[in-house]
């Protein structure tokens, strides 16, 4: 009987699948990977992250990483960390993936997130392969409980563009395009591509005729000539005369994390102090419009 009864315990024990132990040596190759894993990861696993992760004005977690050693994402900044679980994007270097899928490393991405849902995904992704999905669910309510709290009513929206280095301005299905909608804005940018970034012409942002112009501003103390557009002449004597300003740091919105709430905060609030104006005093409407254009339509130049 007694043998009997061990042969079933062993039976029943060979049947079993193994529990998984939870990843003690974690090492991030990506800062899109960095920051959320900053969020997740359990004290004391998370052995190296990208170099970025540790910049202030890359990384929204950068003094959460300060202590982390940082890496170049190259295969031989890796094997020395004896990783079990390696934190990677899609787009991380495909030799490097490569050689970590030959040493049976496991190695969990996230994707370009272009949507509120893909920045869930993105955490729950990260939280599953860290053996920590609760936590993954309480940072998720977080953003959503921040994203709701940011919702504003889009009844008589003012008009606005986001402008950003390079002269770059945010799509509407963007994720920073979906922010602007979020907090009660309308986008006076119209084209949509896979970029989720458009590139009008400063003569072109003017005639849009935005009553809110919110600048990403990454790297104010590092004047280039990527930056230099927004401070165009022309652009700022807009801003000074026919338009609110609201100046947003970029690195809130680097990789599309939980952190675009801090935008929709500031945005939010921004809508709240347009609003309380009195119609009469939505700036745009002051602006005399130029040769060709409608105070309904758009100017010119690339605009039909």
């Amino acid at each position: 009987m007694r043998l009997l009864l061990s042969i079933c315990i062993l039976t029943g024990m060979l049947a079993a699948p193994a529990v998984q132990a939870a990843p003690r040596r974690v090492v991030s190759v990506n800062l899109c990977s960095d920051i959320i894993a900053a969020d997740l990861a359990a004290p004391g696993t998370l052995k190296s992250v990208f170099r970025l992760g540790r910049d202030p004005e890359d990384s929204p977690v950068a003094a959460l990483l300060a202590d982390v050693p940082p890496n170049d994402g190259r295969i031989e900044d890796i094997l020395p960390f004896a990783p079990d679980l390696v934190l990677a994007h899609e787009w991380s270097s495909p030799f490097t993936l490569g050689l970590l899928a030959r040493m049976n490393i496991p190695v969990a991405t996230v994707k370009d997130a272009r949507s509120f849902e893909d920045i869930r995904e993105n955490i729950r992704t990260i939280a599953a392969a860290l053996g920590r999905e609760e936590k993954g669910e309480e940072v998720i309510a977080r953003f959503d409980a921040e994203m709701a709290a940011a919702r504003r009513d889009s009844t008589n929206a003012p008009t606005a563009i986001l402008y950003q280095d390079l002269g770059s301005a945010a799509t509407p299905n963007s994720i920073l395009g979906r922010i602007l909608s979020l907090t009660g804005f309308r986008n006076v940018v119209t084209e949509e591509n896979v970029v989720g970034l458009a590139y009008p012409d400063i003569e072109d942002v003017i005639a849009f005729r935005p009553e809110l112009i919110a600048l990403g501003i990454y790297r104010p103390d590092a004047p280039s000539q990527a930056n230099a557009v927004l401070e165009h002449p022309a652009l700022r004597l807009y801003r000074e005369r026919y338009a609110e300003e609201v100046r947003l740091k970029a690195g809130g919105w680097t990789c599309s994390t939980r952190f675009v709430a801090g935008a929709a905060s500031r945005l939010a609030a921004t809508h709240d102090a347009m609003m309380a104006k009195s119609g009469a005093s939505r700036t745009s409407s002051t602006l005399p419009l130029w040769e060709g254009q409608t105070a309904e339509g758009s100017l010119g130049r690339g605009h039909p």
